[in-house]
């Protein structure tokens, strides 16, 4: 099974595969490192995770998403959908 903790600038990224879906968090961190608030996902595929949550939590900063997918492909998670 496929997961990530990752975090990059004011972003945290958990995530695990779960089945046929994906799972987890992002959150949005105050300089300081403290949790300024959280969302959860539950989605079918990377690309989902990317498109439906990271992209707009990041006020749609194409940068940290790609980056984020990057990290996720590279923990293994699937670029291919599931439906």
């Amino acid at each position: 099974m496929s997961t990530i903790d990752s975090s990059m600038g004011r972003y945290s990224l958990k995530a695990e595969h779960a089945g046929n879906h994906i799972q987890g968090s992002i959150a949005i961190n105050d300089e300081g490192g403290a949790q300024l608030t959280r969302q959860e996902f539950d989605e079918h595929d990377l690309d989902d995770v990317i498109n439906n949550v990271v992209y707009p939590v990041t006020g749609g900063n194409r940068a940290i998403a790609n980056a984020f997918r990057e990290r996720m492909v590279d923990a293994g998670f699937d670029v291919t959908h599931q439906h």
